[in-house]
């Protein structure tokens, strides 16, 4: 599908991780233990005891009322895992599947087995075998074998057991990923891909719908006051148009 009836929709610009963090945690839940239990969770991840950190994602969880809603779990994947995750995003609190680098912004939906790999094997070296190029597993840390980094757009959907390689260094904005699908390069805002590799099925909406969500920003709002100020229903359309067309359409 051609992306050129796109070129002339302007994007919102992405929040830092750091100020999406900041600027969602009065819409986050917080244990008054918050810190102990990262504590916690430090000194299990210094012991390699994955059982206990399993058990205190559990008790953080229920604390907090899930991974929706928990400022605590944020604070371990950024803190100890090198992973930003904006608030009300769901499925990515594993520090296996989603490596260091990767950043989700806000109301993000992944589906259950999701894998991201940020690091492909060397082709070009005489050996494949991570041995000679990553230090984790007991040998050399080469410079030539490149770890990218990975942006997943806010209200993005991921399906489940879709595949992230190294190309793809950006989900946009908006975008669906079917479950099952390979995404082996850049998904362009509001797309639909799907496939092995993935491709453009079609996208969400035509020029003028995806200008007037751009327009609302409605995903740096807290959900209630996204609920009070814009239809959120499959009828939002003809309501949010108007915010595209300016004052006295």
């Amino acid at each position: 599908m051609s992306l050129s009836k796109f070129a002339n929709v302007e994007l919102a610009r992405p929040t830092s991780s750091r100020t999406a963090i900041s600027a969602a945690e009065t819409e986050l839940n917080r244990s008054s233990r918050s810190r102990e239990l990262i504590w916690l969770y430090r000194m299990a991840l210094r012991a390699s005891i994955p059982g206990a950190r399993k058990i205190l994602f559990r008790l953080i969880r229920k604390l907090e009322a899930g991974d929706m809603n928990s400022a605590t779990l944020r604070d371990i994947m950024q803190e100890c895992h090198g992973v930003s995750i904006g608030a009300h995003s769901y499925g990515c609190f594993d520090p296996v599947r989603f490596p260091a680098g990767t950043m989700i912004e806000r109301y993000v939906s992944i589906g259950p087995q999701v894998h991201i790999y940020r690091r492909n094997h060397p082709m070009q070296h005489l050996s494949l075998h991570p041995y000679f190029y990553n230090s984790n597993c007991g040998g050399q840390n080469t410079q030539d074998v490149p770890t990218a980094p990975l942006r997943i757009g806010a209200d993005a959907w991921i399906g489940g057991h879709a595949v992230i390689l190294p190309g793809c260094e950006e989900i946009s904005r908006g975008a669906v990923i079917a479950a099952g699908a390979v995404v082996t390069k850049d998904v362009p805002p509001y797309a639909v891909v799907g496939g092995n590799p993935a491709k453009i099925i079609r996208y969400r909406f035509d020029s003028a719908t995806i200008k007037a969500a751009e327009a609302s920003q409605w995903w740096r709002l807290h959900p209630e006051t996204a609920t009070q100020r814009f239809d959120m229903t499959s009828n939002w359309q003809s309501a949010i148009s108007k915010i595209a067309q300016g004052p006295g359409s």
